[in-house]
């Protein structure tokens, strides 16, 4: 029984690699930072008069926060997802964190207009990349103010609010 119970402990002491593999889990984004950062670009947008969505995705796409302007138009909601989701599974292939650089980027590419038949890709400027560190975690779209770029901004606000608590 004895040498049963020690087997696992002897082959972590012998296997050093695979005990660091366990401990070194990604980052994950919870739900409380993402509605924070959902309020803070929302309430930065609307403070510019702008009504807007706001979607905040964790790595693998999937959102953790939405909000919704209650004056905001319908799509703003398809807009704000499509930028967040646009760069957090493009970005990180393009080295971007910002979507506006993506978008520059993919615009001076004429074989990237193909991307605009990939569902869910939105290639308009108005999301940030969320990290801890190195490590992509998530992503902040904005959509329904005149530009891309005030969208972008607020996404930029949203970010900044949670920023010290993803270090």
């Amino acid at each position: 029984m004895t040498l049963l119970r020690l087997t696992p402990l002897v082959a972590l002491a012998f296997c050093p690699p695979f005990a660091q593999a366990q401990s070194a889990a990604p980052k994950e984004l919870s739900a409380l930072l993402a509605s924070q950062a959902a309020a803070e670009a929302l309430t930065s947008c609307d403070k510019l008069g702008h009504k807007v969505s706001v979607t905040v995705l964790d790595r693998n796409g999937l959102a953790r926060a939405v909000l919704k302007h209650e004056r905001a138009t319908p799509h703003t909601l398809d807009s704000s997802r499509g930028k967040a989701y646009t760069l957090v599974t493009l970005g990180p292939l393009f080295k971007k964190d910002l979507q506006s650089e993506l978008v520059a980027q993919l615009a001076a590419n004429p074989a990237a207009a193909a991307l605009t038949s990939v569902p869910g890709i939105l290639l308009l400027p108005g999301a940030v990349m969320i990290k801890s560190g190195d490590e992509v975690v998530g992503s902040i779209g904005v959509g329904g103010a005149p530009s891309g770029l005030v969208d972008e901004g607020c996404a930029k606000a949203g970010l900044e609010k949670i920023a010290s608590s993803l270090k």
